[in-house]
């Protein structure tokens, strides 16, 4: 009898949540665009709130199973980070209990500084935060997908959604089915549009739903939609229109990836990373021991891209790499070879709002960064997790997005900021992102009270919202100036 009454005392919470949450009967349908990690976990965030009439469209085939036997191969598939704010969000979504016994923690780093040998190395393990767990995108993917299988929701893939526009309470999509080409990779090119997808056989047609989440990545077909849609309208308060903003990228880098297989006597739970003048190396672990890494040069960098053979490519590495080339296989070092170099994604971020009648925005449609600080996926999570907050605690859908987007479209636009500041490249990297990291490195050794840690250990805290982050860092930043012009003055 007490274990009962401690059962219905313990699920009580539960119930009055699920009783709130349910005095607004959910839409007739939703239709979410992008079928990658955001839109996915929305997926699941709205199934797991009674919503029955769900149904995901994304432009790619779907991923191997979790448990492939494709997965082994580390080469071809990217690796991603999901951090304590990607955790944290994942757990409110319901989502996380699918994912983490196919990630493989990491509980630090080793650091390899510009012209250290090859035993100069410098091991740092995190025991102020938990560890992050590293996953390849695309199986983050098919968890994602098998856990929305398993609550009834619909995903179609291999399908294109042309355009948008909105009539009455609904929004409309232009779909057709997806040619072999565009069903590839999307490739995100900065400086021009995602080619348009050629329709397969089968043409046109439309879909409608009274609720529109868009989470289609750097395409932005929606995002593009809700712009023009606002372009149109006769007026609008100075800085109310939605835009996308981009940035141009002063710091252009491409990259290849490194497969390799580390010696026994490494630790297989440390990202390890290297930086030369030539180009920078960073290695995350894959679950089953192998790690990738992630060569990052220059795209006038004619000689790494112009490697002719494997003994070549061997040469280079043991000039570059030392400390990595006896651990990377002639069959890799084939392999970087005859892949070409991929791009990295532009900064940018869409407001001042994200959301537009009946359609909520996240994820990379309205924040991409460079994966350089493992912050845009796990940001997505937030995004998701911070629209099913609001669709509990608003008492019906226009208020739920305007509540979403007063608390995620500053988020937005501040961890766009922050992250370009720290890619500036020349003169003003040491300045906004360099200089700052020795200053607070200093300061907070001196005076860990008063002083915050730099600003990328701070945006690694959960519990901080990124503006947050931001104002406290410009504090400390006046106090440390202050304290350093007067330190002048006195001598």
């Amino acid at each position: 009898r007490v274990s009962a009454r401690l059962t219905n005392v313990m699920s009580m919470p539960l119930l009055i949540h699920a009783f709130s949450a349910g005095l607004v009967a959910p839409p007739a349908g939703t239709l979410i665009v992008g079928g990658g990690p955001a839109g996915l976990a929305t997926a699941i965030a709205l199934a797991k709130r009674g919503y029955k009439k769900v149904e995901v469209l994304d432009r790619l085939p779907p991923p191997p199973a979790v448990d492939d036997t494709a997965w082994s191969d580390t080469a071809r598939f990217y690796l991603i980070g999901i951090g304590g704010r990607g955790q944290n969000a994942l757990r409110k979504i319901g989502a996380w209990d699918a994912i983490e016994p196919f990630t493989q923690p990491v509980a630090g780093r080793k650091d390899w500084a510009p012209g250290s040998g090859v035993d100069g190395g410098v091991l740092t393990v995190r025991a102020d935060r938990p560890p992050s767990n590293v996953i390849q995108r695309d199986r983050l993917v098919s968890c994602l997908l098998a856990e929305s299988r398993s609550l009834g929701i619909t995903v179609r893939h291999e399908v294109d959604v042309a355009s948008v526009r909105w009539e009455g309470g609904e929004a409309v999509l232009t779909c057709r089915p997806c040619g072999e080409e565009a069903c590839q990779l999307e490739e995100a090119v900065e400086g021009r549009a995602a080619a348009a997808a050629p329709p397969a056989s089968g043409g046109e047609y439309e879909l409608r739903a009274p609720f529109l989440v868009a989470s289609d990545g750097v395409r932005r077909t929606v995002a593009a939609a809700v712009e023009a849609a606002d372009r149109e309208r006769r007026w609008a308060l100075p800085g109310r229109r939605f835009k996308v903003t981009r940035f141009e990228d002063t710091s252009v880098r491409v990259y290849k990836t490194v497969p390799f297989r580390p010696p026994e006597d490494w630790r297989g739970d440390i990202n390890y990373s290297a930086r030369t003048a030539k180009a920078n190396f960073d290695a995350l672990p894959a679950p089953g021991g192998d790690y990738c890494g992630v060569l990052l040069i220059e795209p006038e960098d004619e000689l790494t891209q112009g490697l002719p053979d494997v003994p070549s490519a061997r040469r280079y590495f043991d000039d570059l790499l030392p400390m990595f080339s006896p651990h990377i296989s002639d069959e890799s070092l084939q392999a970087v070879i005859d892949k070409p170099t991929s791009r990295l994604p532009q900064f940018r971020y869409a407001g001042p709002r994200l959301h537009h009648r009946n359609t909520a925005l996240l994820g990379d449609a309205v924040h991409s960064v460079k994966p350089y600080f493992g912050l845009g996926v796990n940001a997505a999570f937030e995004d998701v997790a911070a629209l099913g907050q609001a669709l509990d605690d608003s008492p019906d859908l226009p208020n739920a997005l305007r509540a979403f987007s007063a608390k995620r479209a500053g988020e937005a636009r501040v961890l766009v900021q922050l992250s370009r500041s720290f890619d500036l490249g020349g003169w003003r990297s040491f300045a906004f992102f360099i200089g700052p990291l020795i200053l607070d490195g200093i300061f907070h050794g001196v005076a860990p009270s008063l002083f915050a840690p730099n600003t990328l250990a701070m945006l690694q805290k959960p519990h901080l919202s990124f503006a947050r982050v931001r104002w406290r860092k410009r504090l400390d930043r006046t106090i440390q100036l202050a304290v350093l012009a007067a330190a002048a003055t006195a001598a």
